[in-house]
């Protein structure tokens, strides 16, 4: 059995990072998931499709019991008890809950905040991020009339025993010593030091930087980059919930010929600027990368489908059976709209994207009120 990757890229400088962290620990940059990987939008598209086939089954909804839910103590109780429960343990919870209206959902927000979810909060509207003091992380989001509730335990950490290679004795010992190994070879290590606080963090950056690690340094309100005089590399974040992420590793031959083959090739000459531009522009479809409009519009077409389909099943009162027939062909166009969207990558929507994106989902959101 293949073994999951639990590294992915950062979208601004192609360093690789832990899936789960918050911020990259190169750049500083935050780790968030492309709109089309968040946990509302892919539980959108799975509701609808599987609510093809529960509503065609069974023309009503289902319903969850609250006082079943794990974490059913750390959270409030949500106004809907329509909706279905995807995982429920000790571990996480991810539950949406449908016939939610936008003030309640802002009351949801406000009752979590009163339980506790304040700490280093994040709230553009439609989505709330945030810990606890016990370090627990709520996600919510809101999407045309269903909300998002993912929760998950904190990381357990234990004594912090430093690695022993000799990269890892290269950097001074932590203030604290509450932490947990993520990596350690002897090409380089990953460290999770715990109940570091961003003072502490600030501190440690600047006993790195006395003892050698201020070559070519970066530095930001949450990240330190920098080499030591022998090209080690260092990459200090503070990821939130008084963590703080240690990386430090040797930089590889191959590396230093990649590096010293673009010296060689920087001195061909450039484009022009003005040409690099015109021909980036030429590219776009008002504003927008072509790849990205497309994918737009075949989920808006794939949405509005999906409202004519039900709209269709509910006028014959659930006795057009034939309609089951197109639930293959239904499924074939969900794939592909999926495609669409991973063939963009992890790219961030530009300003025209994001418009559009707003706008389509406004169209749909609309649709979709029709049929409840």
């Amino acid at each position: 059995m293949l073994m999951k990757s639990k590294t992915t890229i950062c979208r601004n400088c192609n360093a690789q990072i832990a899936k789960d962290a918050k911020n990259c620990p190169s750049c500083g940059a935050k780790n968030k998931k492309p709109f089309y990987k968040r946990t509302g939008f892919i539980l959108l598209m799975i509701i609808l499709v599987i609510g093809v086939i529960s509503f065609i089954g069974k023309n009503k909804r289902e319903k969850f019991d609250w006082n079943e839910v794990e974490f059913c103590e750390r959270l409030p109780k949500p106004k809907s008890n329509v909706g279905t429960i995807y995982s429920n343990d000790n571990d996480t919870l991810s539950i949406q809950v449908e016939k939610t209206s936008k003030s309640d959902y802002k009351a949801y927000v406000e009752e979590c905040k009163f339980m506790g979810y304040t700490v280093e909060s994040e709230n553009d509207g439609e989505c709330y991020d945030a810990f606890d003091v016990d370090g627990y992380a709520l996600s919510l989001d809101y999407i045309g009339g269903t909300m998002y509730i993912e929760l998950e335990a904190p990381t357990e950490m234990g004594t912090l025993n430093w690695p022993k290679s000799e990269i890892a004795g290269l950097l001074p010992m932590p203030k604290s010593t509450v932490g947990k190994i993520s990596t350690d070879t002897a090409e380089g290590c990953c460290i999770y030091v715990g109940e570091t606080s961003i003072d502490d963090f600030n501190i440690y950056a600047d006993e790195c930087s006395q003892i050698g690690f201020s070559v070519d340094y970066e530095r930001g309100d949450k990240f330190y980059n920098a080499e030591d005089e022998n090209g080690n590399q260092l990459s200090l974040s503070y990821q939130g919930n008084n963590v703080m992420i240690v990386q430090i590793r040797k930089i590889e031959e191959t590396e230093v010929e990649e590096t010293n083959a673009g010296t060689e090739t920087s001195a061909e000459p450039k484009q022009e600027e003005g040409e690099e531009k015109l021909s980036t522009e030429t590219q776009l479809i008002d504003g927008m990368r072509p790849e990205f409009k497309e994918a737009m519009d075949s989920y808006e077409m794939f949405m509005n489908e999906y409202c004519d389909f039900m709209k269709k099943y509910a006028e014959s009162n659930g006795t057009d059976l034939d309609l089951l027939a197109d639930y293959t062909e239904y499924m074939s166009k969900y794939t592909d709209v999926m495609g669409d969207f991973e063939a963009l990558g992890n790219e961030e929507m530009n300003t025209a994207e994001m418009a559009y994106y707003l706008e389509v989902q406004t169209r749909i959101n609309e649709k979709l009120l029709e049929i409840e």
